[in-house]
Formats: structure tokens, sequence, C-alpha cells
């Protein structure tokens, strides 16, 4: 009576089993594309980095944007408000600030993950820049706190930090 043989190996050898599996996976690839390439797009659409947000909250020229945060301040001044509405400027600190944290938390991580190196530069970089431009935020608040009078003196004489700085 014959042994039981069983079916016979399709592939012979480990390596020809994984060129035909290497084979199978690009066909498989190929067929669905479109879909892995959409799920793709939508999650890089979706993951914003830190950089990205504060370039967005600062419409990508810091110095633009403290001029900007200093017009849209005086223009609230006027005979019934003579002090000014400082909420916007508060409020675009406290985001700023927020974002600051964040980029002082990736920093250390990164720090912790890869050591120093580019990528740590990068986010210093990026941090040194975001607590700038926070000074100079604080720097319209405190003139905005001393009176509307100084404010305006200080641009006049282009003495805020905004527009003595290099950034």
């Amino acid at each position: 009576m014959p042994s039981s043989v069983g079916r016979p190996r399709k592939y012979q050898t480990t390596g020809e089993q994984c060129l035909a599996h290497a084979a199978s996976s690009a066909c498989s690839y190929t067929r669905h594309k479109a879909q892995i390439n959409k799920g793709r797009r939508k999650r890089y659409k979706r993951t914003k980095s830190k950089n990205e947000e504060f370039l967005n909250l600062i419409d990508r020229r810091p110095r633009v944007y403290a001029e900007r945060l200093y017009r849209e301040f005086m223009a609230t001044v006027t005979d019934q408000s003579p002090q000014g509405d400082d909420t916007q400027l508060c409020d675009k600190l406290t985001k700023l600030g927020a974002l600051i944290q964040d980029v002082s938390n990736y920093a250390d991580k990164i720090l912790n993950d890869v050591g120093v190196g580019k990528d740590l530069v990068e986010a210093q970089e990026i941090h040194d820049c975001m607590q700038e431009v926070e000074q100079w935020l604080e720097d319209i608040l405190c003139g905005a706190l001393e009176g509307v009078d100084v404010l305006l003196d200080a641009h006049q004489c282009r003495r805020l930090l905004y527009q003595t700085s290099t950034l």
C-alpha cells in the first residue's frame, strides 16, 4: 500500500517562496494602490506639526504679526474706551504660551530619544523664535497697561521690541 504523499510542493526552496510572496504583495499593492494612498493622504493632512501651527498663528512673518496685533489693539482705543481692549492680546499670549510649552516638551522628547543632533537644533530654534514673539507681545501688553500714550510714543520712536529685533 503506497504511503500518503500529499500535495506536491509549489516552491522547492525558501528563496523561491520569498520571491513568490514578494510578487504577491506587489500585485496586491498594485490592485489596492488608490485606496492605500487615499488613506495616507488623509493621515498626512491630519498630522500638523507645532511649527506649522505656530507659523499659521503668526502668518509666517513674526514682525508683521506683531505689528498687526499692535494696530488691532490701537483700533480698540476710542473715546468710550480710552485704555483699549487688551483681551485679544491676552488670548494670543495664552495660545502662544501653550504652543511654547508643547514645543518645549517635544524638544525634551527629542533629546531623550535621539540625543543632540539636527532635530534638536531645529526644535530649539523654533522654541527660541516663539519665545521672542511672546516677549514682543508682552512688551506691547505692558505698554498698553502703562497707558495708550506711552505705547503710541514707544511705537513712533521705534522702541518696541519687535521693531528693534533682528528676527
